[in-house]
This record gives structure tokens, sequence and C-alpha cells, in this order.
């Protein structure tokens, strides 16, 4: 006995009927997938709401004098120059080396509200000036600033 030979372009018979081992649960129904663009909006909307309702920073009001109410008294500005890369300072015509603390904290005792200037002559290294700010901390000046023209 020869069995009938089904194609799948035939109308006339129904899937079940061309592949007796496919079952159906629900025959003629398709499956349709979730479409996310609508889930998408109401997230990219939650955000949106959020970010407007929110406060990222607490504002204060910070109450400033204004120039003309405070008077000025500026400190006075005392120039280290350093003269050499071994470390030799001057300040107005006395000499001081870079070891020299007690000379540094003399200095810095007899002005201690005052700014100190650091002038490097063109050759020194880095390194020296770094240890000339570190000499004159120790030595107890709070205010101390670098000074020059850059080469």
């Amino acid at each position: 006995m020869r069995l009938p030979r089904y194609s799948r372009t035939s109308p006339s018979h129904s899937r079940a009927e061309r592949s007796p081992m496919l079952l159906e649960a629900f025959p003629g129904k398709k499956r349709r997938g979730i479409s996310l663009t609508p889930l998408i909006d109401v997230v990219f909307i939650l955000l949106l709401f959020f970010m407007l309702s929110s406060d990222f920073m607490h504002w204060r009001q910070i109450s400033l004098s204004s120039a003309n109410e405070t008077e000025s008294n500026p400190d006075s500005v005392e120039l280290i120059r350093i003269e050499s890369d071994s470390g030799e300072l001057s300040h107005d015509g006395k000499r001081f080396a870079l070891q020299d603390l007690a000379g540094l904290t003399a200095l810095v005792a007899a002005e201690p509200d005052a700014v100190y200037a650091v002038e490097a002559v063109a050759g020194v290294k880095t390194q020296t000036l770094v240890s000339v700010l570190d000499q004159l901390h120790k030595a107890g000046a709070d205010k101390v600033s670098m000074t020059g023209v850059l080469p």
C-alpha cells in the first residue's frame, strides 16, 4: 500500500494532517510577541517625572559683605630670593643657607603674619624650590607664595 504524498502548498490539508507528530495546542492562533515600545515609554516618563520632582542640591543663602564694608589691611610681603641651586637664600641683603632653620625661624618670628614670596633665579632646580618652601613651613610661615617670571 502506498501512502499519499502531501505537499505544503496543498490547501486541502491542514498542518496536523501533513505532519502527524506535530501537536498544536491552539490551532489557528499565532503567538504574538510583547512589544517593548510602550514599556520604554512608561519608563522614560517615570524617569522624567522623578528627575523634575527631585532636589539634587540644597540651595542655601550665603551672606557676603560688600567690598566697601570691610577695610582691607594688606599683610606685608617679605621677598626671599633663592640665589643658587645649593640653597643660598637672601632677604633684605642678609644671606641664609637652606639648612639654617634657626635663621629662617628668626625671620618668620619677626613678621609672623607676613606673606613670604619666594623667588628663584634662573637655573635653580625645582627640588631646591620645594625644599625652601618646606623649610619656611617648618619655621612657622603660614602664608608662602612663589613669585617671579616664568622662563
